[in-house]
């Protein structure tokens, strides 16, 4: 338990110790470091970034200085400033009241945006201005905005162009003005530009004349554009119907050739079809006839042979065989007295009877 309690109090000691002898440098600062006494006395010829240093209590003295970007603003926009917290980085002073060269006393809202320079953040320091670099910056800012703005006339004023040009062109001297003061400018804005009543009336009724003579040469420009688009549609329209009617006669052109070679190729065909149907005619009738020859051919030589066949003695006897055979006799009358009646069961006896040849004689009845 004694060991739990010392080593408790052993932390909380080199915790406190820690804090003593360290110190945090946050991430929106530059650290210096100074040390007061000693052979190294004096400010270090660096700048700290974000982390822990060493910082023993009499021996080391830190400075922080904002590593932001800082506003200088010249308005009179209280509104504007209400809404906006300070943070050391932000400076708001009244708007710069110039005189033209053309004698107009003019309101200018104006906004600058510094930093201080990277690895000059101990010069600052060395020079002596680290409470008040922001009133020197201030202060030579606005001498050389009055001697710059104030050499523009009213018209300049009220021409962009020639603000963003003059605003330019101060912020170079600027940027050489504010060098000894270890902080570089970023960009400057002329935000507004306020003239006195009276003049502000001429100057809405100027520009209300001016706009009115832009809007004329518009109109006046628009006209003269309207009447070439009207002249080039026009021009399109009569060029769009010349080629309608060239694609049209082309058009009629090729169909006319396309229906002839139609016509053509539809006569050819019929004639191919004509042709060849009266050829295919003519050798079916020929076919037909050579074909109707030969079978009369074939059958007179058929007759002949069996003509020829017939008119010898085997045809003979088959031909009377045949009539045999296909005699048909309804009703016979024999006579049993007349020997010369053939008998009609005897085939070989009708056969010689129709071949030729005497009938046989009957024998006895007694044989």
């Amino acid at each position: 338990m004694k060991f739990l309690i010392g080593f408790a109090s052993l932390m909380l000691l080199l915790m406190i110790g820690g804090t003593l002898i360290f110190n945090r440098i946050p991430p929106a600062a530059i650290g210096i470091k100074q040390v007061v006494f000693g052979p190294g006395q004096g400010i270090m010829d660096a700048d700290y970034s974000t982390g822990i240093v060493l910082a023993i209590p009499g021996y080391h003295r830190w400075y922080l200085l904002p590593r932001q970007t800082h506003f200088l603003h010249f308005t009179g926009e209280t509104r504007l400033r209400q809404n906006r917290s300070a943070l050391g980085i932000e400076d708001w002073q009244p708007p710069l009241d110039i005189r033209t060269t053309d004698n107009n006393n003019v309101g200018i809202d104006a906004s600058l945006t510094y930093k201080i320079k990277s690895g000059e953040g101990f010069k600052l320091v060395q020079d002596g201005l680290r409470t008040f670099y922001r009133d020197r910056v201030r202060s030579a800012v606005l001498d050389v905005l009055r001697g710059q703005l104030a050499k523009l006339t009213s018209e300049d004023l009220q021409i962009p162009a020639n603000r963003i040009e003059r605003a330019a062109q101060t912020l170079e001297l600027l940027k050489t003005e504010l060098d000894k003061f270890h902080v570089v400018p970023e960009s400057l804005l002329i935000r507004a530009v306020r003239f006195l009543p009276e003049y502000e009336q001429k100057l809405q009724q100027k520009q209300l004349l001016r706009q009115e003579s832009k809007l004329e040469e518009a109109l006046t420009a628009q006209a003269i554009e309207d009447q070439k688009v009207q002249t080039q549609v026009r021009k399109i329209t009569a060029a769009v119907l010349a080629k309608e009617r060239e694609w049209d006669l082309t058009i009629q052109q090729e169909k006319s050739n396309f229906e002839v070679q139609i016509a053509t190729i539809m006569a050819t065909a019929d004639l191919y079809d004509k042709k060849t149907r009266a050829e295919g005619e003519a050798e079916r009738d020929i076919a037909i006839a050579n074909g109707t020859l030969a079978v009369e051919k074939a059958s007179a030589l058929r007759d002949e042979l069996r003509n020829a066949a017939l008119d010898s003695t085997g045809g003979r006897i088959l031909l009377a065989l045949t009539a045999v055979e296909n005699l048909n006799i309804p009703e016979v009358i024999l006579n049993s007295d007349d020997p010369a009646v053939p008998m009609l069961l005897d085939l070989s006896q009708m056969t010689r009877l129709f071949v030729g040849g005497s009938p046989p004689v009957p024998a006895p009845a007694g044989d």
